[in-house]
């Protein structure tokens, strides 16, 4: 699996790697994430279009993660991922206060995660 992000209005990080999967994607809703302070919440997620400038689905699959073992791979679209608290019903805009954005995530390979087939 090939993860490419350019800096774009989502997030100004670049970020690209090759990462060996494990499990097969699957889309997902939410996880549950450490927002800055150090408290873990549940927070929903998104992918986000670089080119349309709009949400896509975000994935999550198992990867070997070098050295580590086996990680959880969160991960989006050509802008990377767009997050939100699970309670925020507020369109998904990069220039909402409330939401941000990241090229990926790398989590424990058992992290809380809801997939959209289980809603």
């Amino acid at each position: 699996m090939y993860i490419d992000v350019e800096p774009n209005p989502n997030t100004d990080k670049s970020f690209s790697m090759i990462y060996r999967d494990v499990t097969p994607p699957r889309e997902v809703f939410a996880i549950k994430y450490t927002l800055p302070g150090g408290t873990e919440e549940p927070v929903q997620v998104t992918g986000w279009d670089a080119d349309t400038g709009g949400p896509c689905p975000a994935f999550a699959c198992k990867v070997e993660e070098s050295g580590d073992g086996t990680a959880l791979l969160i991960h989006g679209g050509s802008g990377g991922i767009r997050l939100k608290r699970l309670e925020d019903e507020t369109p998904w805009n990069p220039g909402a206060p409330e939401q941000w954005g990241d090229s990926h995530l790398v989590l424990p390979k058992d992290s809380f995660i809801v997939y959209k087939d289980e809603l």
